[in-house]
């Protein structure tokens, strides 16, 4: 059965209208990097002329420029994106406690045709990720590695070889959430990913201009996630999109959308040039805010005599628990961290994390914060 359109009026009227609290020249556009002129709507699945789109690398396919993520999803609003154009989403077994991959399931009963679905490290049981999301195949298993090392380890082209062998996955693709610039590069120039899925925070965007130009040269397409962290204001989330999306080598920004509101500012976003207000703005917060924005760089765990994972911890408390709300992603995330590894009262004494944090982080007021918040909600 063919379903019926979503808008906002039929969406209100059904009960379901919910939101999950989640020097540049003006005159390009925001989706310069791919003109108009040189798509083919017959190329592209599900085409609506509203949504830009990129070529993946140098495969035939092309991807929106929104694609849309699984810590934020409300099932409504995933279907009426997709009406608008966006082909992509992406989805991981822990986000909401599992429940993330039964909702996009829900959504790929009738929506299956007209998306390329995503979905991180699901090798461990893929069978039953397949199942849960109603399909037979992903069109891109993301593995999810966290330093040079371990992105470019040939072991997972066994991994991949096998499941494409069989019919279950189409490419393979790399997320990291620690030492991102590091495994990023490592990974687009291993050969060995048609996708990448760096974290592009403000501070992470101008730290990894080579590795962005070093994904557009070799053909790796690049899903920019966590792009608004620590953006709380909808102009300001909307001008950084435009922003992102100026730079050719970024194929997608992934973005969790809890509301049609949000998702109508952020295509309208994609036809506006980036004015030079907007840019000024976004500098300006960049800076006033560079101290509660960490770029998952990993200099501060390899400074640290005990290793301590502050990138994960931070992430755990500042962006799963208080800007996405997702306490249960936040609750297991955190306690998967081994034993002694999420800091203790040494580190008042120590400090040799915040010694080389480039953005200046209260590191140990921050893991502190993290041990008491977490030991609470246990």
């Amino acid at each position: 059965m063919k379903m019926k359109p979503v808008n906002r009026r039929t969406f209100v009227q059904g009960g379901l209208l919910g939101t999950v609290a989640a020097g540049v020249s003006a005159a390009l556009p925001a989706s310069a990097a791919q003109p108009d002129s040189a798509l083919d709507p017959k190329k592209i699945l599900n085409y609506n002329p509203a949504m830009k789109y990129r070529r993946l690398g140098n495969t035939d396919m092309y991807l929106s420029a929104i694609s849309l993520g699984g810590l934020v999803l409300v099932e409504q609003v995933h279907h009426y994106a997709i009406e608008h154009g966006v082909n992509l989403v992406h989805v991981a077994n822990e986000y909401l406690g599992g429940q993330a991959m039964k909702t996009l399931g829900n959504v790929l009963k009738t929506r299956r045709k007209q998306v390329y679905v995503a979905v991180k490290d699901t090798f461990r049981d893929i069978d039953s990720a397949l199942e849960t999301l109603n399909t037979d195949y992903i069109d891109f298993l993301m593995f999810n590695r966290h330093s040079g090392t371990s992105a470019a380890d040939p072991s997972i082209l066994e991994t991949f070889e096998k499941y494409k062998k069989a019919g279950k996955v189409r490419f393979a693709g790399l997320t990291s959430h620690a030492g991102v610039k590091e495994a990023a590069g490592a990974g687009i120039r291993s050969g060995m990913y048609t996708l990448v899925m760096p974290a592009l925070s403000q501070p992470n965007l101008e730290a990894m201009d080579e590795e962005l130009r070093q994904a557009q040269e070799k053909g790796v397409g690049v899903m920019a996630f966590k792009t608004m962290r620590g953006l709380r204001d909808r102009d300001l989330e909307v001008a950084y999109l435009k922003k992102l999306l100026r730079n050719p080598g970024v194929t997608t920004a992934l973005k969790g959308i809890g509301s049609f509101e949000m998702f109508d500012a952020y295509l309208k976003g994609l036809n506006e040039p980036l004015t030079s207000a907007e840019d000024r703005a976004l500098y300006r917060y960049a800076q006033a805010n560079r101290a509660l924005n960490c770029m998952m760089c990993d200099e501060c765990r390899a400074a640290c005599p005990a290793g301590v994972e502050v990138s994960t911890v931070l992430r755990c408390k500042d962006y799963y628990y208080q800007q996405v709300g997702d306490t249960q992603t936040a609750l297991a995330t955190y306690a998967a961290i081994p034993a002694g590894k999420t800091g203790g009262e040494e580190c008042r004494i120590c400090r040799r994390c915040e010694g080389v944090c480039p953005n200046g982080i209260r590191i140990v007021e921050g893991l502190t914060a993290a041990r008491a918040l977490f030991t609470q909600l246990a």
